[in-house]
């Protein structure tokens, strides 16, 4: 039997230890670093790369640095409705509407400072899209232009856009709206990034039609250097983002075989790959609009894709919530943010408490086959169990013994298993 012969053999740990240490396979734990006693009726929060939160809460605008929480000060006339992004110093950026009328208004706590997003008439809605290291707000403002054609019909757009008190910048060129074509490229602004990428949604050049220029099903990436990249292939559910890299992640709708098709797609340099399949499109079908985010590591989190707490790692989609160590009070609801480090914000619960949760990924330990932050005689049952099948199951199926991710659970897969073995405590 082959399980015998794994008792037979010898420890060969010092020749294949930066093997073990770049294998690569499931994600490592997550353990529970920080806990916020709010609740966020918006299930919007947002993480920094110092593990720094900002979220709109049941008492308005917060940041919780350090363990710390911390109210953004709000002026006269004032309801805070959104907290919509935070950079890397602690800015936040959302949205307000005066107690006079309900137009939003975009607003930024900058370095202590409180501003305001863009002016202009008093019917345009401006709407914070995110903050980023340079301190530049992204906005969204509706309607930008209101023009009377002259044939019985008004032509309203949005405008996708960035910058500072002063400073603002426009998304991409303008066009006109009463002749026979158009060129719209922002009318929605979703996300800027620490490059000043911003990602909108885009109509296009095309005949008029019935008065108005009818949507392309495109986001498209403006870059900083001025020129725009189209990203195919759109559904409109959840909220787009992107992240540092420029890279996009959305809500898509394809054909397959004839077939249309409705999932989750990522998109990267013009390449878009479809990383997770809803199902067939329908009459009336509901795709999840949850929280849908990703960090320039690629890791991804989404709701709804088998579980609400989704989280993406090469290749592969896992409940978040059988990889992380928790209290046994502690449940998770949704994961709503991810930063670069892989430090997760989560809303949940203690007990019957709302509160948002910090989750923090421990260094990978492959040999760990039970996630248990051990590898002991359990690990060993399920890596003899995995052993004697020697191949693994096609994808995108488990193979927990394959640990240098080759195909088979063979004796290389063993030496790995030694070294964790006699370490006993996972990093």
């Amino acid at each position: 039997m082959r399980a015998n012969q794994l008792c037979e053999k010898t420890l060969m740990a010092g020749a294949v230890a930066v093997l073990a240490a770049s294998a690569l396979g499931a994600p490592g734990r997550f353990d529970l670093t920080g806990e916020i006693p709010v609740s966020v009726p918006s299930n919007k929060a947002f993480i920094n790369l110092k593990g720094w939160v900002a979220a709109q809460t049941t008492a308005g605008p917060m940041i919780w640095k350090s363990g710390l929480l911390q109210t953004v000060p709000s002026k006269p006339g004032r309801v805070w409705t959104a907290v919509t992004g935070v950079n890397d110093f602690g800015d936040v950026c959302g949205m307000y509407q005066e107690t006079t009328n309900t137009i939003g208004r975009a607003w930024a706590w900058v370095n202590g400072q409180l501003v305001d997003g863009p002016t202009g008439p008093v019917w345009m809605s401006n709407t914070a899209t995110g903050i980023n290291n340079r301190r530049e707000l992204g906005v969204y403002l509706v309607p930008f232009s209101v023009v009377d054609c002259g044939n019985g019909s008004t032509q309203w757009y949005g405008k996708g856009g960035f910058g500072k008190t002063g400073s603002w910048k426009s998304a991409g060129p303008w066009s006109q709206q009463c002749s026979s074509a158009c060129t719209i490229y922002s009318s929605i602004s979703y996300a800027i990034n620490n490059a000043n990428d911003l990602l909108v949604n885009g109509y296009g050049s095309q005949s008029r039609a019935g008065g108005g220029c009818s949507l392309m099903n495109s986001y498209y990436v403006y870059w900083s250097n001025g020129t725009a990249t189209t990203v195919p292939d759109v559904y409109y559910s959840s909220q787009p983002t992107m992240n540092d890299l420029g890279q996009v992640l959305s809500n898509a709708s394809w054909v397959e075989n004839g077939v249309t098709k409705v999932g989750i797609q990522f998109w990267s340099a013009g390449i878009a790959t479809k990383i997770y399949t809803f199902g067939t499109l329908t009459p009336g079908m509901t795709v999840p609009s949850g929280p849908l985010r990703m960090n320039s590591l690629g890791q991804i989190i989404a709701t709804s894709v088998g579980y609400p707490t989704g989280f993406y790692q090469d290749g592969k989609w896992y409940d978040l919530r059988t990889l992380a160590n928790l209290p046994s009070d502690v449940t998770l609801n949704l994961l709503l943010d991810i930063n670069d480090l892989g430090q997760i914000v989560a809303s949940g619960k203690r007990g019957n408490i709302s509160r948002l949760f910090v989750l923090t990924q421990r260094a990978f330990c492959a040999a760990d086959l039970n996630f248990d932050g051990m590898v002991d005689d359990l690990d060993y049952a399920l890596f003899v169990q995995a052993y004697n099948k020697i191949a693994c199951p096609p994808a995108p199926e488990d193979c927990p013994g394959d640990l240098n991710v080759d195909g088979v659970v063979d004796d290389a897969d063993f030496t790995l298993f030694l070294l964790s073995y006699n370490l006993t405590v996972c990093p």
